[in-house]
């Protein structure tokens, strides 16, 4: 049942309850506390939240976003260097800024900024989901910056 359901379940058992001691002829009945509770209801339904315990955030999942930052730097500065070497970008996302170091940074900015607030999303419903997420990007990341590296390096060889 949703909250919805729920106050209006109290509320009509509260109203009922009140009529039907009213109608046993006890006209001395409190109905303050309907009253109150029509109003705590009414408010109820505004509410659109949904409460979520506070858990204490792992440490690793920080380091994680961290790691990330920094292989993504790594990434960029591999990228440059064998852009310099005469390699060329293959990734289409990137090839239009390929040269451009304002538009690279820009873009991989971007890039760990988004997968950073995706995995937060994904953090306060799938916990585990949140680490394999973040633990196959900073992998991948990590094996194209390798793999920038090697291109630098044969690419300097010719």
């Amino acid at each position: 049942m949703n909250i919805k359901t729920v106050g209006a379940l109290a509320v009509m058992m509260a109203l009922g309850a009140s009529t039907v001691a009213q109608a046993a002829g006890n006209d001395e009945i409190n109905t303050t506390p309907v009253a109150a509770a029509a109003e705590n209801v009414a408010i109820a339904p505004a509410v659109t939240s949904i409460y979520y315990p506070k858990t204490k955030r792992p440490a690793l999942l920080p380091a994680m976003y961290a790691t990330l930052g920094l292989v993504q730097a790594w990434d960029l500065h591999s990228t440059m260097t064998a852009l310099k070497a005469g390699a060329r970008e293959a990734n289409p996302v990137a090839a239009p800024f390929a040269g451009k170091t304002g538009s690279l940074v820009a873009l991989k900015a971007a890039t760990t900024a988004g997968t950073i607030f995706f995995a937060e999303r994904m953090w306060r419903k799938n916990r585990v989901g949140a680490f394999v997420l973040m633990g196959v990007i900073n992998g991948a990341t990590a094996a194209v910056a390798l793999h920038n590296m090697h291109n630098a390096r044969h690419a300097a060889a010719r």
